[in-house]
């Protein structure tokens, strides 16, 4: 990492078909946290792990994203993953941003579930050591479960961080080679995914507290999840 790094800039990446206000909650509770100065939005064109699905086209999903972080002056989208128009890899989209902004130190934002298959991405162990991770727990995983988490996430990397520190109400995992680190804190759940707002779109069912009203009447007007 860079120890010249003026910004810090948090990255939120994922297919956001559609995006809702769990994704806004986790951008929003991890900058405030973490004292970002900003958080960028990655759609992806088409994420590795969903390669059996059918998304929304990228310009549909695109634009719900502008509209539903139109409130918010310190959330940006970024069209990188978009403009390849290929299978998008975390490790790549951070190699390009990494060298081309060299006085920003970037925060990879996800929730605990993500966390618990992020062994399975694309040279995770290089990613690690580009970036910080803040990971959002939920119920279910107190931070002193941490540990043993990461240990289990990292199995084959045995002595890969230092043992768990604290940082107020925030459990840190140094990497020991890189000068990046693992961030851990709580942040109220929002029982809301993109999946079970297509299914219930798709069922006529009601969806208009699981996602911003801007993003819920571009759907109706494109029909979008019905078919």
């Amino acid at each position: 990492m860079n120890k010249n790094a003026t910004k810090r800039v948090g990255i939120l990446g994922g297919s956001f078909d559609p995006v809702h206000k769990g994704h806004i909650g986790l951008a929003t509770g991890a900058r405030e946290k973490f004292r970002l100065d900003r958080v960028v939005f990655i759609p992806a064109f088409l994420s590795p792990h969903k390669l059996g699905s059918d998304p929304a086209p990228p310009l549909h999903r695109l634009a719900m994203l502008e509209l539903a972080l139109a409130p918010y002056p310190f959330f940006s989208i970024s069209r990188i993953e978009l403009e390849k128009k290929e299978v998008s890899f975390t490790v790549d989209t951070l190699s390009q941003l990494t060298a081309g902004h060299p006085d920003t130190e970037f925060f990879l934002i996800m929730g605990i579930d993500a966390f618990q298959g992020i062994n399975t991405w694309k040279s995770v162990h290089r990613l690690l050591g580009m970036c910080h991770v803040i990971v959002a727990t939920r119920p279910g995983y107190p931070l002193d479960r941490m540990e043993g988490c990461l240990e289990t996430v990292f199995a084959d990397q045995a002595g890969l961080y230092s043992p768990a520190t604290r940082d107020g109400d925030v459990m840190v995992f140094n990497h020991l080679e890189k000068k990046t680190a693992i961030h851990f804190f709580d942040l109220p759940p929002m029982d809301i995914s993109s999946t079970a707002i297509r299914e219930r779109t798709h069922r006529r069912l009601e969806i208009k507290n699981m996602l911003p009203p801007e993003v819920e009447n571009y759907m109706i007007t494109n029909r979008l999840y019905l078919a």
